[in-house]
């Protein structure tokens, strides 16, 4: 049983290696590849990052809270930051500090560079759906 197990790996090994040498399964480039950050400039100097990856979808980190729904919400606004669906919150009385987000980076060969401030954290989710949820 284990020389079969020690055979078995090895004939995978080596599938896996002639496929990756293969021209017809060369590394695709992904349609999408985002540096995004998050901050409150005026609590503190800590800015939050993380790269999202779309189409293959995956996160930076395995912590990236929904890559997927991340990736859904770029994909209805076409990669514009401005264009997002958002979230149906209501942000009234919400109170703290204004949050920075900022993202940078290519979708689907077109360069994207977004930067804005919002009043607060509800009023960023709102506005920018899923994406800055890390």
């Amino acid at each position: 049983m284990r020389v079969l197990r020690v055979v078995s790996t090895f004939a995978v090994a080596v599938l896996l290696a002639a496929m990756a040498a293969s021209p017809a399964y060369a590394a695709v480039e992904p349609g999408a590849v985002l540096n995004l950050s998050w901050s409150a400039p005026a609590a503190s100097n800590q800015v939050f990052t993380t790269t999202l990856t779309c189409y293959p979808t995956g996160g930076g980190e395995e912590w990236y809270m929904d890559a997927e729904a991340a990736c859904g919400d770029l994909t209805v606004a076409g990669g514009d930051f401005e264009a997002l669906p958002g979230r149906l919150l209501n942000c009234t009385g919400v109170q703290g500090w204004a949050i920075r987000t900022t993202a940078s980076g290519h979708w689907f060969g077109q360069t994207v560079s977004y930067d804005e401030l919002h009043a607060n954290w509800c009023e960023a989710r709102k506005k920018l759906g899923w994406v800055f949820i890390f």
